[in-house]
């Protein structure tokens, strides 16, 4: 594969039925489209264009593209293996998706999750191993930023809220902790620190792309991950990575529910979600006292 600024060809992956092709410019990919042709007529291969797509990136399309002798259609934005890649180059797209897909997945499983016989810890597997992979589907891409994934993680608050039957004003991040259940920001930015450290050691044109950046004026997604990774990832003395962000916000927290539980000394999480399983007669019980710990058990 060659990719501009780099002398030597590298060595790149072999696509059965898709290849995409690069270009800096209309008329290299002219060319580009060219040669594909020309191979394609000596060996007798008819390709069907009506499948392509040309886009241009950060930028409008003018001319268009002859494949065999046929136009190729523009496009402003394809999906490949579930990823939406636009032409603005940003992750919106992909986001949207996702939050649509995990919606979908909720409305698939609301009278599961409504049953009132079904335990609640269940429920909470349902979330961390249905939900959680849906939204976070591509979150080597757009992972640390809290802001940006926002829309996801309101739509599976809404099924925490559900699962764990409080109302809209209970603290989620303290009903989160409770459930054992991790936000979309902590999962995402896992997924894109490991990327970020795995990605330069593959033996494919994406090291190169990493370990060579081009430059240019606009963030990319090594230089906005090695600044993400500054910003809130530490390593300790075993050279592990640890995400601080969290102790600073539990360190900085005002809420009257994180005070009481720090007062009295209580965990991150307690068994009383699983205790239901093993004792489904104290189920209402062990309702309460989880209720006790998120702060939502109402008192008269």
């Amino acid at each position: 594969v060659y990719v501009p600024g780099i002398i030597s060809r590298i060595p790149g992956l072999l696509f059965a039925n898709d290849a995409v092709l690069l270009a800096e410019s209309e008329a290299d990919m002219q060319i580009v489209l060219n040669k594909i042709t020309d191979w394609s007529n000596t060996w007798e291969m008819a390709l069907n264009e009506s499948k392509c797509g040309a886009m241009n990136v950060a930028g409008p399309q003018s001319s268009d593209l002859i494949l065999q002798g046929k136009k190729i259609p523009k496009t402003d934005q394809y999906t490949y293996l579930g990823y939406i890649m636009n032409y603005k180059w940003d992750v919106s797209g992909t986001i949207k998706n996702n939050k649509l897909k995990a919606r979908k997945a909720f409305y698939a499983a609301y009278i599961f999750l409504k049953r009132s016989d079904v335990p609640v810890s269940l429920k909470i597997e349902f979330i961390n191993l249905v939900l959680m992979p849906i939204g976070c589907y591509g979150g080597e891409t757009f992972g640390m930023s809290e802001a940006r994934v926002k829309p996801i993680q309101a739509k599976i608050d809404k099924v925490i809220s559900m699962v764990a039957n409080v109302g809209k004003s209970a603290a989620m991040e303290r009903v989160k902790a409770e459930l054992g259940i991790k936000p979309v920001f902590l999962k995402t930015i896992n997924a894109r620190e490991r990327e970020y450290h795995k990605w330069p050691t593959l033996k494919t044109w994406i090291a190169d792309l990493i370990m060579l950046p081009i430059k240019a004026r606009m963030a990319t997604w090594v230089t906005g991950s090695a600044r993400w990774i500054k910003k809130i990832c530490v390593q300790n003395s075993k050279g592990e990575t640890i995400i601080n962000i969290f102790d600073r916000e539990n360190k900085n927290s005002q809420s009257i529910i994180h005070q009481w539980t720090v007062d009295r000394k209580i965990g991150a999480k307690k068994n009383s979600m699983n205790l239901q399983l093993l004792h489904p007669d104290l189920k209402l019980d062990l309702q309460d006292i989880g209720k006790m710990r998120m702060g939502t058990l109402r008192t008269v």
